[in-house]
């Protein structure tokens, strides 16, 4: 198997060679791990040294960022090691950092070429997924009003749990429902999940969020389990990240929530999401082995998405996988899909835990994963998520 390309490599360069000259594009910069440099500035035909770097610095990272011609030469003094960062590299990870980062960027960019009397940094320095210049900008307001605003949602009532049915394949009856987080803006109306959740993530307000979310779905059990008076007791999806069951205590919190609205643990499945990377996967172990001791059901959610799926699997006592949507809505129109699957069912089958497939959009996609084998299925097919008001005068008991 080739090596993978991770955008640094070595190069060894010889005593008194140059690395690049004033003018030569910024296309990389560079990590001196043995060896040292002179740092040159000046006319061509008077340099004068500015700077020594030895093992341990980095240079011709400004250019590299703003995409500017270089505005001094670089020289070996002895023979160097070096570890070249080239701009693809940089630009791929720029291009998935927050926007608010992002721009923090250009304005540090900015201020340094303009008090170093260097030329300024192009408007389109830093890559994005939004367009350059003043969409960065907007991106980034946009983001900090919503942090800002985060914070006083708990507080104002904003936020909401909407459900949607969770339904057996094999014989069509509603078995549970995942809670869903919703947050109505005052003035945006209803932002997406998928926008101040990772936000929330990132900023430690998840922890909070995902409190509110636990006891609000206690509160409302009663409500649903009264909705199934003759079959078992509906069960209760909640979502909780990886960094969330790392918090100290977290099991003894959920246990003494779910008590204080009679709520069994049984009736608690938590969907593990994988969307970041653990840094204690232990204090995950630990937790999720006692919220099984205790009876709840444990999911991987999104499995084959996130960043450690096999690994998790491996060490967790899960009691359910969630197939993403990404592979059922595309289950009929292409192989590979079809194939993980097939792959994750029988996995699931080995592995003796059940399956949950969501994104289910029409009848055809529902028969053929309970044709596979597949336990329970969630998407529009069955029902779009809903506030439990609405569920319950649409007629819940349709199951």
């Amino acid at each position: 198997m080739p090596p993978t390309n991770t955008g640094l490599n070595r190069e060894v360069i010889p005593a008194h060679t140059l690395v690049f000259s004033t003018g030569d594009a910024g296309d990389a910069a560079y990590v001196i791990e043995s060896g040292s440099v002179e740092v040159l500035a000046g006319p061509p035909t008077a340099l004068r040294r500015v700077a020594t770097l030895e093992a341990g610095a980095m240079f011709g990272e400004v250019a590299l960022l703003d995409r500017q011609s270089r505005t001094a030469t670089v020289r070996t003094l002895a023979p160097t090691t070096l570890v070249r960062i080239d701009r693809a590299h940089v630009d791929e990870l720029l291009a998935r950092s927050d926007p608010v980062i992002q721009y923090l960027l250009r304005l540090l960019l900015e201020r340094y070429r303009s008090t170093s009397g260097a030329p300024g940094a192009s408007a389109a320095a830093l890559p994005s997924e939004a367009a350059p210049g003043e969409s960065v900008h907007s991106a980034a307001v946009r983001t900090l009003s919503l942090l800002h605003d985060l914070t006083q949602a708990l507080e104002s009532d904003q936020l909401a749990l909407y459900y949607q049915p969770l339904i057996n394949l094999q014989d069509g009856r509603r078995v549970g429902y995942e809670a869903l987080m919703r947050w109505r803006h005052p003035t945006l109306g209803l932002v997406s999940p998928d926008e101040f959740i990772g936000l929330a993530e990132k900023t430690g307000i998840i922890a909070r969020i995902g409190q509110w979310g636990l006891r609000r779905a206690a509160q409302d059990w009663p409500r649903l389990r009264a909705a199934h008076p003759d079959d078992a007791p509906p069960f209760v999806s909640v979502n909780l990240s990886a960094p969330e069951l790392c918090t100290p205590g977290i099991v003894e919190q959920i246990h003494a929530c779910l008590q204080q609205f009679d709520m069994p643990m049984s009736a608690l499945r938590i969907e593990l999401t994988e969307t970041t990377v653990v840094n204690n996967l232990q204090a995950v172990i630990d937790s999720i082995a006692a919220l099984r001791a205790l009876g709840s059901g444990v999911a991987l959610d999104d499995f084959g998405t996130g960043y450690a799926g096999l690994e998790y699997l491996q060490n967790m006592p899960f009691s359910s996988i969630k197939i993403d949507r990404a592979f059922v809505e595309h289950m009929h129109t292409s192989s590979r899909s079809y194939f993980i699957i097939q792959s994750a069912l029988e996995l699931s089958r080995k592995l003796g835990v059940n399956t949950v497939a969501e994104g289910i959009e029409d009848a055809r996609t529902a028969e053929a994963l309970a044709a596979m084998g597949c336990h329970i299925g969630q998407g529009y097919h069955f029902a779009r998520p809903m506030p439990l008001d609405e569920l319950e005068a649409r007629g819940i008991q349709e199951r």
